[in-house]
């Protein structure tokens, strides 16, 4: 069972997308840790999870409308966990080709905003071609599956992972007729392009857009799209055919909705199935029996000490 630093880790102490998170959890012997990266408005590639700034750092507005040197200004996290600067990928690269072949963790490197794909995949290029990292060292994930294609320009042979089990925001837009802000009153990122609802049960999740949502036409759409996603009809015969069209070696879902049925469909076509974010020990013994090849987790030790307390 593959255990996979989610951001690094959220540990006491310490603030997730940061270069000292990573360091603390290759140092307890993570095989793999993820991290998301984002395009500045100067065509920089920095780490960090949110497209909103205020979320995860100690400045505000959105990545896209930020210069590198302004970035460069900000602390990761809250600044109580530590002064942590904003990493760039440049930073997560140099830190992993420090390491021995045989101490390298892999990178999940998640794709995040448009435009992120082709120049991750040239900087990759470039740290392979001059022999500092392999290009198994890396698995490359997105929501957005152009920018796999993207990277894939760059990098042919570059594994990746398609995402999916969010609501996408830009779809949802078209169809509603109230403003957008509302997202922000029912989902979990309602900022993002993909959403997750608060809830993972149906009936709070309807409870809570009866309530916030006002125009009737609306609360039928939304209701019937956060049934789908909690429901697992995302996750359907054709993800399983884009994955395999584009010569996918994972479909990385969340815990919340994924099924037996359909890892086992999966893993007949040869696919892995990796699972976001798991930290309670009741949801790590659920997505054990679901027989998932791995899963993403902000308490990386703990979570191996505790599936060392199984065996």
């Amino acid at each position: 069972m593959l255990i996979i630093g989610h951001r690094g880790c959220s540990y006491k102490g310490y603030n997730q997308n940061t270069i000292r998170s990573y360091r603390k959890i290759i140092e307890e012997g993570a095989k793999a840790f993820e991290f998301d990266v984002q395009l500045t408005c100067d065509n920089e590639l920095v780490v960090v999870h949110n497209l909103n700034l205020s979320k995860v750092s100690d400045g505000i507005g959105l990545i896209k409308e930020k210069s590198l040197e302004q970035i460069k200004q900000l602390h990761a996290g809250d600044i109580k966990n530590g002064c942590d600067p904003i990493p760039t990928l440049l930073d997560v690269l140099n830190l992993i080709s420090g390491y021995e072949k045989e101490k390298r963790p892999v990178m999940h490197l998640e794709l995040k905003g448009d435009n992120t794909g082709f120049l991750s995949g040239e900087i990759i290029k470039d740290y392979v071609d001059r022999n500092l990292l392999d290009y198994d060292d890396f698995l490359i994930s997105s929501f957005n599956w152009d920018e796999l294609s993207s990277i894939r320009k760059s990098c042919p042979s570059l594994k990746i992972a398609l995402l999916d089990g969010s609501i996408r925001r830009k779809e949802l837009i078209s169809k509603i007729e109230s403003d957008e802000s509302i997202f922000s009153d029912i989902f979990a990122y309602g900022e993002e392009d993909y959403m997750l609802p608060f809830f993972p049960s149906i009936e709070k999740s309807i409870a809570l857009i009866n309530d916030k949502v006002k125009s009737n036409n609306d609360r039928i759409i939304l209701i019937e799209e956060v049934k789908k996603a909690l429901n697992g009809s995302y996750y359907t015969n054709e993800l399983i055919q884009k994955a395999i069209d584009m010569n996918a070696v994972s479909i990385n879902l969340w815990y919340q909705t994924v099924t037996k049925e359909f890892i086992e469909k999966a893993h007949k076509k040869g696919l892995k199935v990796l699972v976001f974010t798991v930290n309670e020990k009741e949801d790590i013994k659920n997505v054990l029996n679901l027989n998932v090849d791995g899963f993403f987790t902000d308490y990386y030790l703990q979570t191996k000490e505790y599936l060392q307390s199984l065996v």
